[in-house]
């Protein structure tokens, strides 16, 4: 019973630890996104001239769109690292899935 209650602790545990990691890089990937784009309003509204401004704004909006793929790749990572394939490989398919729609979604 103490094997049971151990083992369902531990696993408590890196739920928790995924749940955080996931949390830390959202944060850290929209801070980025928000950073770029209020660069990017900043400079074209102060310096239309100059065409930097939209660039930053574009890659802004790029890091806001990878943001969810990059959880769902750092999700993968982790649970592999813990021993969880099932989730894993979920975790990879998805990533196929996105890769295939933007590959196949291209062309139109």
């Amino acid at each position: 019973m103490d094997s049971l209650q151990t083992r369902q602790h531990e696993v408590s545990r890196d739920v928790e630890r995924v749940e955080l990691a996931v949390a830390h890089l959202l944060r850290i990937g929209t801070a980025v996104a928000a950073a770029l784009i209020s660069a990017g309003l900043a400079v074209t509204l102060l310096q239309p001239s100059v065409s930097i401004g939209p660039t930053l704004v574009t890659a802004g909006i790029i890091a806001l769109i990878c943001t969810p793929l990059l959880r769902v790749a750092a999700a993968m990572v982790i649970y592999l690292r813990l021993g969880d394939v099932v989730y894993g490989v979920i975790c990879l398919a998805v990533l196929l899935f996105v890769l295939a729609g933007m590959l196949l979604g291209e062309g139109h």
